[in-house]
């Protein structure tokens, strides 16, 4: 039973267009149920506005000729309109570099099964690839759109990395497409998943809502597709974007130059081998370490850095010294030997799934005022013994805490207003207490057990672990004295103090 108070807001969004005297350009008439035809060689370009919808940004556009687009018509965040699949055609602009532009589909254009198995996005005849490249490329662009997608990888058209499902995107909610009609919540990634039959996502359930799973589903199952590819701007025979690799001063790292643009983007033979690294100041990280035998992670600057999912996955990481002015998570999930982890003072939310299934994790210390402990955060750190909860944490997610089954207290946060579905299930918690200050605005009575219909489903119970009986401490005439019953399910058993 979710108890939620919520306020709805109703928005009505208008939208004007300016015309530009430096480069007329024709504007979008409303629809009056005519056809506005343009020609293959024209795309329509939307500059994303703050709370509205990609049909709503359309509806306001301006018609521009795509041979004649350069840096100073479009900006990263732009839709365009390119192409026809089943109606699909608008992009959204990731990235431009020189008069090329990284572009993916705003939704999704169909459901399509990975592979047969997994050996890579380049095997030979890896089926989401050849489709892409075949059946979507040739049904959905013309002759003339052909002409304009860059070939930068051996393929014209791709799918999302991790890295770029990370970069290009500002949270989870920004990668989430509804899907609402779809056998499967998400959509496909490029890269292998955490088993060799796997694939990664993008998961769009009303759990992770856009969350980035290296974890992944099944190639054999279908899943979204959201493709994605470069294109050119103008007319010119070639791309102008000149990329040059090297490899970084301690021979460790692969780095990647694009003008003032530094990245870092993965292990040399050298790096595979080390069991302590050290990350280089002043690069970009769009790349992973999960391919070595690394232990032992540190930062060579304290400058906040934004370093994504480089450290995700690494099977025998025991150690991670993060910069002191860090102020963003990246992701720590799937990390079996990572024991214990210090987040530094700056950082205010702990991402969806940041440390999801690190089952080695005993102690965890939050240095800061941390506000948001996010969706499966450290769902099944199955070691878990510590952690203290800042009083300014405002919101615990979905399963943030669940089966972590040597956690047996915790202290609910003084500031807490949400507190998620199954937060703390399985969790074997056998104390709770609860300031006298907090007072929930938002929360479900699954938090610390079963629900009543869970309970009456006797085939999901046979697999589930039996309720236990937990004490939780409150102020007699507080809050959560009031409403003991409406929050605290199972077999809780109030004691004050």
């Amino acid at each position: 039973m979710k108890r939620t108070f919520t306020l709805i807001l109703s928005l009505t969004l208008i939208f004007s267009v300016a015309a530009c005297s430096a480069k007329p350009a024709d504007i979008v008439p409303e629809s009056s149920g005519d056809e506005t035809e343009t020609s293959a060689s024209e795309t329509v370009v939307t500059t994303a506005e703050p709370e509205t919808t990609v049909a709503e940004e359309t509806s306001a556009a301006t018609t521009l000729d795509v041979k004649t687009l350069g840096t100073d018509d479009i900006k990263v965040g732009d839709y365009i309109s390119f192409g026809d699949y089943k109606g699909h055609s608008t992009w959204r602009v990731l990235d431009i570099r020189g008069s090329e532009a990284y572009i993916t589909t705003a939704d999704l254009v169909d459901e399509q099964i990975f592979d047969d198995s997994y050996f890579g996005w380049d095997k030979e005849d890896c089926f989401i690839r050849l489709w892409l490249n075949n059946e979507f490329y040739n049904e959905a662009f013309t002759d003339e759109e052909r002409e304009l997608i860059v070939d930068k990888t051996g393929n014209k058209v791709l799918l999302l990395t991790i890295e770029e499902a990370h970069r290009y995107f500002k949270d989870d909610a920004d990668r989430y497409i509804d899907m609402p009609d779809a056998e499967t919540q998400g959509y496909w990634l490029r890269d292998k998943g955490l088993f060799s039959d796997h694939a990664a996502l993008v998961e769009c359930d009303f759990i992770s809502m856009g969350a980035i799973s290296e974890y992944g589903a099944h190639v054999e199952y279908p899943w979204g597709v959201r493709p994605s590819m470069w294109i050119r701007l103008n007319d010119s025979d070639e791309g102008d974007v000149k990329e040059t690799e090297e490899v970084s001063a301690d021979g460790c790292f692969t780095i990647t130059r694009y003008g003032s643009v530094v990245d870092l983007t993965g292990l040399t033979d050298e790096g595979k081998g080390k069991e302590t690294l050290v990350i280089p100041a002043g690069t970009g990280i769009f790349g992973r370490v999960n391919d070595g035998n690394v232990k032992n992670v540190v930062f060579e600057s304290d400058d906040d850095v934004d370093y994504g999912f480089l450290l995700a996955g690494c099977d025998y990481l025991e150690s991670v010294t993060l910069p002191a002015n860090l102020t963003r998570l990246g992701r720590h999930s799937n990390c079996p030997r990572l024991k214990a982890f210090v987040i530094p003072k700056g950082v205010k939310e702990i991402p969806t799934a940041c440390f999801d299934y690190d089952k080695a994790l005993e102690k965890v210390v939050i240095e800061g005022d941390v506000t948001k402990i996010s969706n499966q955060a450290f769902r099944g750190c199955t070691k878990l013994k510590e952690i203290s909860l800042p009083d300014t944490v405002g919101t615990i997610g979905d399963y943030a805490f669940a089966f972590c089954e040597n956690l047996s207290e915790i202290r609910l946060p003084k500031d807490l207003k949400k507190i998620g579905m199954a937060a703390f299930r399985g969790s074997k918690i056998e104390v709770v207490t609860v300031p006298e200050e907090m007072e929930l605005t938002e929360w479900d009575i699954s938090v610390f057990s079963y629900t009543e219909e869970e309970r009456a489903d006797t085939s999901y119970m046979m697999y589930q672990s039996p309720e236990k009986e937990y004490r939780v401490l409150v102020k007699e005439g507080s809050w959560a004295d009031i409403h003991f019953a409406e929050v605290f399910g199972g077999k809780a058993v109030k004691e004050y103090y």
